[in-house]
């Protein structure tokens, strides 16, 4: 015989199932009725406003699958609980939509491809891999840069196991794994530089111990930290002009900083940051001497004459390059120093021919961009073809973006109304921006209006080819 604990429990459970905000929440139907009738009304009215007025170009991706969601659900609810309803007639006769869509092709065609799109807006890297892998995207050489960029990104948010696993050809892994170590070195996860190291095969361990060298002298290590590297790794002519790359890299921005009295901290190179540049670091000049005669000792010669030009050393820096290889860093030191006229003469100075002039004026326009007045860039910016229109919109871009100089609030439609047609370089500058100083300088967003940029709309779309992502969608 059951307590009467037992019995008291029993008794509270069938009260509870027998109330009627149990049997409302139970309900499963079908129902019939005026009452029924009603309410399928108002469950595809309100579904069929959600998708009339939750639009793409308002509201975020995220918003409008909350509400998209909403709709097929209630759809869903009315032929499911109402089947009898005249509601329920019309939309199995096709007689009515959700906004412009048949409920059918809402569910399995829309839903899907609303996920994919919210994914794609959910933040930097999710945005540029869409745009790398859209199916219209076919400049193989562009996405590649796209991809450089992409692989940069992961890496610097610290997703080492996905920049190394993302999907590329085999014959195209040492590239990515050479990509990879930079940032490994320069941001000092020794531990996984040594581990690719080891696994690259003896093929393209080269190629991969110079980008270390580089790296190594970016970020500040010490004579005897670089002797120690090249006892280690063999003592090779390439390896010491690799690592004067790094040294001069490193130096320029702490020098011109002194030179302005600037502070030197947060100071950037591209989208690299200049690592502890208060402290003491190897001289370029006394590195250079370490280079043994050879073809390498001429291309450091190279590199530190660019450096000097990027000083203003111009007279220094032509004992050791020819000056057209130099009118690009010396217009960068004019640049720095506010001399905007004499850099937009540079060409004609230093003899450049037509399509180096081009290739000079994209560097300054980048230049300028970041450091000098607006009227200077639209200047040069203005003298640059037709056919490099887009080429100079991104080199604009990407020097106002990596400024540390100008800070740019990116606001929701920023990127989005760049005239750039071209998924590679939006993508491309949607990475950079989010590894640069002026990426804490934020406004909402701007990877939703990327999406819709790219790839508004509905319509059309093939059946998915995958299910699963179906079910997963209408959920």
């Amino acid at each position: 015989m059951p307590s009467l604990r037992r019995l008291s429990s029993a008794l509270l459970v069938l009260a509870a199932l027998l109330s009627p905000a149990f049997v409302r929440a139970a309900e499963i139907g079908p129902f019939t009725g005026p009452e029924a009738d009603a309410e399928a009304a108002r469950l595809y009215s309100r579904a069929n406003a959600f998708v009339q007025h939750v639009t793409e170009g308002r509201y975020s991706y995220a918003y409008i699958q909350f509400h998209w969601k909403r709709a097929s659900a209630n759809v869903d609810r009315i032929l499911r609980a109402y089947p009898s309803s005249p509601t329920a007639a019309e939309l199995r006769d096709g007689k009515l939509t959700l906004g412009e869509f048949a409920p059918l092709y809402f569910k399995e065609r829309v839903l899907p491809r609303l996920e994919e799109k919210k994914v794609a807006s959910f933040d930097a890297v999710n945005c540029a891999i869409f745009l790398y892998g859209m199916e219209t995207n076919k400049d193989d050489a562009a996405r590649k840069l796209l991809l450089a960029d992409i692989i940069q990104t992961l890496c610097r948010q610290i997703r080492w196991g996905e920049a190394l696993a993302y999907p590329i050809l085999d014959n195209e892994r040492p590239w990515l794994w050479n990509l990879v170590i930079r940032q490994t070195t320069i941001y000092r996860n020794d531990k996984l530089t040594d581990e690719l190291l080891t696994n690259i095969t003896a093929e393209h361990k080269p190629a991969l111990l110079a980008t270390v060298a580089e790296g190594l002298g970016f970020r500040g290590d010490t004579a005897d930290d670089l002797n120690r590297f090249l006892a280690k790794q063999g003592d090779t002519p390439a390896l010491r002009t690799a690592i004067l790359a790094g040294l001069t890299r490193r130096e320029l921005p702490i020098e011109r900083a002194k030179s302005a009295h600037r502070p030197l901290k947060g100071l950037y190179s591209g989208v690299d940051g200049v690592q502890n540049p208060e402290q003491p670091s190897v001289d370029p000049a006394a590195w250079l001497a370490t280079v043994p005669a050879g073809p390498d000792r001429d291309r450091a010669n190279l590199v530190y004459a660019r450096y000097l030009a990027a000083l203003g050393r111009l007279d220094e820096a032509r004992r050791l390059a020819p000056a057209a290889a130099l009118a690009d860093s010396y217009a960068s030191h004019l640049v720095a120093v506010g001399d905007f006229e004499t850099a937009e003469k540079l060409p004609a100075a230093f003899g450049l021919d037509a399509a180096k002039t081009d290739e000079f004026r994209l560097a300054l326009l980048e230049q300028l961009a970041a450091w000098g007045p607006d009227q200077d860039t639209a200047a040069v910016q203005a003298q640059l073809p037709a056919r490099l229109a887009a080429e100079a919109e991104f080199r604009r871009f990407r020097g106002t973006v990596t400024s540390t100089e100008k800070h740019l609030v990116v606001h929701e439609h920023t990127i989005a109304d760049l005239p750039l047609n071209d998924p590679n370089l939006v993508g491309r500058l949607v990475c950079i921006w989010s590894l640069t100083p002026n990426r804490a300088l934020r406004g909402a967003a701007p990877w939703d209006a990327i999406v819709y940029k790219f790839a508004p709309g509905f319509e059309n779309l093939p059946p998915p080819k995958d299910k699963k992502k179906v079910e997963a969608a209408g959920r």
